[in-house]
């Protein structure tokens, strides 16, 4: 990565770490805010949709024959600032594998005072063994850390042991992937909407959003972004560094 967005910043005495000796570093807090003022002058910039696979550094050449100029792109749209650069398409399904690794299982059951964190349950008829690792109520939901990502079966019974020995069981209606569970529904306008987990069956009208789902939006939002002009870039960029000297 470049370092030419870091050279006018002033250097620190900083730790990186209780036990850590100090060293030189640059004050990344250091910050003007003259890129915010461009952003709501539309004649500073342009629209533009990155491309999957599209890295910051080959979008700054194509757009000023310069790689130097990516990190103008994190300044300009707070959206890739917080939430990273979008993932390539081609990598977004073992992302979301990678993200969300265990099994959940659905169930009609009222287990709001049973089946704790920390609980170790077994599968009844296929033998798999897990630990809770979070529960959802409002869908029904637990989300299990499966030895060597084992699966439970649909419509199985599950059980777990109480401290006193006392044996609970509890019947699921589904069980999926972590990422191909179910996150929230949306009605027809898009609007998240409440469920009753104990019912027999979803409402009418409600879209399932699965986790890999909302990746995918979210990936798609961070796509589109606004980029300087190219004859506005040395303008600004003059003024930015200008500014970072002078703080």
């Amino acid at each position: 990565m470049s370092t030419q967005y870091f050279k006018n910043f002033d250097i620190v005495n900083y730790r990186f770490g209780d036990n850590e000796p100090p060293v030189y570093f640059n004050n990344l807090t250091q910050y003007v805010d003259l890129v915010d003022q461009i952003k709501d002058n539309a004649s500073f910039y342009n629209k533009y949709t990155i491309v999957s696979g599209e890295r910051p550094d080959t979008l700054s050449y194509e757009l000023y024959e310069s790689v130097e100029h990516y990190w103008t792109f994190f300044l300009l749209n707070d959206h890739i600032r917080e939430s990273g650069w979008p993932i390539a398409d081609h990598e977004l399904g073992d992302y979301a594998k990678q993200r969300w690794p265990h099994r959940v299982t659905t169930t009609q059951y009222d287990f709001a005072k049973l089946f704790p964190v920390g609980a170790i349950v077994d599968g009844q008829t296929s033998g798999t063994t897990g630990t809770i690792i979070k529960r959802n109520l409002d869908l029904g939901q637990l989300i299990i850390d499966t030895v060597d990502n084992n699966n439970f079966g649909d419509n199985e019974l599950i059980e777990y042991f109480e401290e006193d020995g006392s044996r609970v069981t509890m019947r699921l209606v589904a069980e999926t992937e972590q990422y191909n569970a179910v996150h929230h529904y949306e009605n027809s306008n898009g609007e998240y909407t409440d469920i009753d987990p104990h019912d027999n069956a979803t409402p009418n009208g409600l879209i399932p959003i699965t986790n890999h789902d909302r990746l995918k939006i979210r990936n798609e939002q961070l796509k589109e972004i606004i980029v300087l002009k190219p004859d506005a870039l040395t303008s600004v960029t003059s003024e930015f560094n200008k500014l970072m000297k002078t703080r």
